[in-house]
């Protein structure tokens, strides 16, 4: 078979629907979900548009995903909405997914989300207090976000995103035992090597 002649299929979309972020989180690489750019939101016809296309150039493929990501999709909540009631009204089959800070989650967003079968990942660096996490007016999203996400887990499982972080990193473990036993079943974690790699002692 020539490669370069074959049919080309799409089987996912992430779709970039907030252009800003309501955090300021000091490791983040987006610049608070602008990305060096202006802020601005993904309009429900332009995501519209995207979501047809995925489901014509799909080509015989069945498990297709839309993944909405950001700076932070929960700032446009209502698009996101719309998106989801026009895939069920159209009958397409694909899996969906979100990533949020958690810190706009709240029990309706979450009984939708979760009614409409969302893969929901929330991002939060343990229940230790730090200040890497803030918001745009540097207020500590800790609390909020913790609060937020033990409600979620009363709903459905979802994928927790931790960033380990120097002035972060004792006490971890402890977090990790302690959201296990909330009924937190999935961690991901990735170390912020922004400053430099870290030493075995820190590690250790």
């Amino acid at each position: 078979m020539d490669f370069k002649k074959r049919e080309t299929v799409v089987k996912a979309l992430c779709l970039h629907i907030a252009h800003d972020c309501n955090l300021a989180c000091k490791y983040c690489f987006a610049d608070e979900g602008r990305y060096k750019g202006d802020c601005g939101l993904m309009s429900f016809e332009v995501g519209k548009k995207a979501l047809d296309f995925l489901v014509q150039n799909s080509g015989n493929r069945v498990n297709l995903e839309v993944d909405f990501f950001g700076g932070e999709p929960l700032l446009n909540y209502s698009v996101v909405k719309h998106f989801i009631n026009y895939r069920n009204k159209r009958g397409y089959k694909f899996i969906i997914g979100l990533i949020t800070n958690g810190y706009l989650l709240s029990i309706d967003k979450i009984k939708f989300l979760v009614k409409n079968n969302v893969q929901l990942a929330i991002s939060f660096d343990g229940i230790t207090r730090n200040d890497n996490r803030v918001t745009v007016n540097g207020k500590n999203t800790t609390d909020r976000v913790y609060k937020n996400l033990l409600s979620a887990v009363k709903y459905t499982k979802f994928e927790l995103c931790t960033v380990l972080n120097r002035n972060a990193i004792k006490g971890l473990s402890n977090d990790y035992i302690s959201l296990f036993e909330r009924g937190v079943t999935t961690i991901k974690t990735a170390i912020n090597e922004e400053f430099g790699e870290w030493t075995d002692e820190e590690i250790s």
